[in-house]
């Protein structure tokens, strides 16, 4: 059995732009803001979330989600609160989270193609994420090359093609009651084509339907049912009596979780009781990245609770060490310092460093705020009394 510890000392309470008031556990409201997309002609409201533990200048990079549909604020609301649980669950990975507005006036035009509708802007959208609002994610919000889109009824059917033409350029799909035919566009056959393909690393694609598209799922997934690719993950989801926006409330869990699945097993390996060899760590990071493509980071819960492990056998030198690792990964999460100095204490080891490492981190980080430093260097004092 895997024992694990989960060691936070704070709660942040976090209020969401919507009327609702929105509390997360694990992550924290960044920006709203608005990009006047070249590509579509007109502009594109975002909101964005990043986990506590995010920090600019700091090297440590994140997986980028992008949920549409932002102005549906009850299912927004649902999928981002489901992401924070599962986050807190150490389920899956923390990410940098983009909310997207789509108005109703460009909602139809920016998800249909030409090929089906001449005043169709797909096209220039799928320039708009691409070119416009990934390289923003990953130059401003230190977002890293893994990609997940989630999108429903519209946004499906869109995220469905992507899942297509821009296969190369993402890592997962969860289409939530998508449509499969548009005028000359059949998205079962360009499904059906990926199994043709080969891939370096594994692709995900989710969908679940409800009463809304019942023909539409027989016929997607019995594409799905013949794909033998083991490089593309591929499931659907039948709801038969859920409503057209119940979906999104019904797939997301499953979703994400089988996405994140063997990464969250892979860490695992590394804070089991059993695992002793704390270098093992790079070798189940070559693993993350032979199965997703790019690195994801282990959780910061994880981490530290290797640490504690080893600290509560009294084993303090490997305690010392996986707490060093933790800060490789986060440098700005300034306890682990305390930690490494307690551990010192009982090794009899001079301390002196770990404590100018201490308030420099502690003064860089953004993780804490001006009371918890306070706080921490309190807890300092106390520690080496």
């Amino acid at each position: 059995m895997i024992k694990r510890y989960l060691v936070f000392l704070f709660i942040f309470s976090l209020v969401t732009s919507s009327a609702l008031a929105q509390n997360y556990e694990r992550y924290k409201k960044l920006t709203d803001t608005i990009i006047n997309s070249a590509n579509l002609g007109f502009e594109k409201k975002i909101s964005v979330m990043v986990p506590v533990e995010w920090q600019k200048n700091t090297k440590n990079k994140f997986p980028l989600v992008i949920v549409f549909d932002k102005q549906n604020q009850r299912s927004n609301n649902y999928i981002l609160n489901t992401i924070d649980y599962l986050t807190g669950n150490e389920q899956i990975p923390s990410s940098v989270i983009i909310s997207v507005v789509s108005e109703n006036r460009y909602r139809y035009i920016e998800t249909q193609y030409k090929i089906s509708d001449p005043k169709g802007l797909a096209a220039e959208n799928e320039k708009f994420i691409f070119e416009e609002l990934i390289p923003m994610a990953e130059k401003e919000y230190n977002a890293s090359s893994f990609r997940l889109f989630i999108g429903h009824s519209r946004y499906g059917y869109f995220t469905t093609s992507l899942f297509n033409t821009r296969i190369n350029d993402l890592n997962a799909v969860i289409s939530m009651s998508p449509f499969v035919n548009q005028e000359n566009v059949d998205l079962t056959d360009s499904v059906s084509q990926l199994n043709k393909r080969s891939f370096h690393h594994k692709k995900y694609y989710r969908f679940g339907i409800g009463n809304d598209y019942p023909e539409d799922f027989i016929k997607l997934n019995s594409v799905v049912k013949n794909i033998n690719n083991p490089f593309l993950d591929i499931r659907g989801y039948r709801f038969k009596e859920a409503d057209h926006n119940a979906t999104p409330g019904l797939l997301i869990s499953s979703a994400l979780y089988e996405i994140f699945e063997d990464w969250s097993a892979i860490q695992s390996k590394y804070i089991s009781n059993q695992q002793k060899d704390l270098k093992i760590k790079s070798l189940l990071e070559k693993e993350i990245v032979s199965n997703y493509g790019v690195n994801l980071n282990f959780s910061l819960g994880i981490l530290n609770g290797k640490g504690w492990y080893f600290y509560n056998e009294k084993q303090y030198e490997k305690a010392v060490q996986a707490w060093k690792i933790l800060l490789d990964s986060y440098p700005n999460f300034s306890e682990a310092y305390l930690c490494i100095i307690k551990a010192q204490i009982q090794l009899k080891q001079n301390y002196s460093n770990t404590i100018k490492e201490f308030r420099k981190s502690l003064a860089d980080s953004e993780f804490y705020t001006e009371k918890e430093k306070k706080n921490l260097e309190a807890e300092l004092q106390e520690i080496i009394k």
